[in-house]
């Protein structure tokens, strides 16, 4: 029984030592491939689906990082349009490339967390292409390198077409990916 107790000592000691080592981390890296599902009728209605991939990296001091991202996100349009009163217009396919700073805070020994992040996308389809204003606001876990989280997007998306002209459209993105702390 003491064999065994100190044997669970001994573990328990070598997994707080590395907790406190993982914790002391100051940079991170992490690629998320992602679906981003359009929300908003009018958004939704000229885009039914999204893919797109993020890369990115963080400095940071105990459990908050600020992070830079760029990313690639592409949205099939649909032929819903017509629903919007451009009968033969359809928008084409959308692409955004988006450029992000944020920070990001850990919770729970550094198993959750909670983001923030703003900068610039370049967006292009059949009318339209140029830089927007982009933000978003997401959740995650993190369990051994493995991140999953979803995010809420929301960009001014102004390509003078009656569906989108000078609004906010948003989507959700789902993500899976890899984390790497050095």
């Amino acid at each position: 029984m003491k064999k065994l107790l100190a044997k669970a000592a001994f573990c328990m000691v070598l997994l707080a030592g590395f907790q406190s080592a993982h914790a002391q981390r100051l940079f991170t890296i992490f690629v998320n491939p992602m679906y981003n599902a359009p929300s908003g009728d009018k958004f939704s209605g000229a885009y039914n689906a999204g893919f797109g991939i993020e890369g990115g990296a963080g400095i940071g001091w105990g459990r908050t990082f600020l992070t830079g991202t760029l990313g690639y996100n592409w949205f099939n349009a649909t032929g819903k349009y017509k629903n919007f009163g451009l009968p033969g217009t359809k928008p084409g396919n959308l692409t955004a490339t988006p450029i992000k700073v944020g920070i990001r805070q850990y919770l729970f020994g550094r198993m959750l967390y909670a983001k923030v992040d703003g900068g610039v996308a370049f967006t292009n389809n059949k009318h339209d292409k140029g830089s927007k204003f982009i933000a978003d606001a997401g959740v995650g876990v993190k369990l051994a390198g493995f991140n999953l989280g979803i995010d809420v997007n929301t960009l001014n998306f102004g390509l003078g077409e009656p569906y989108t002209s000078g609004k906010w459209v948003n989507w959700v993105s789902f993500k899976a990916g890899w984390s790497f702390g050095l």
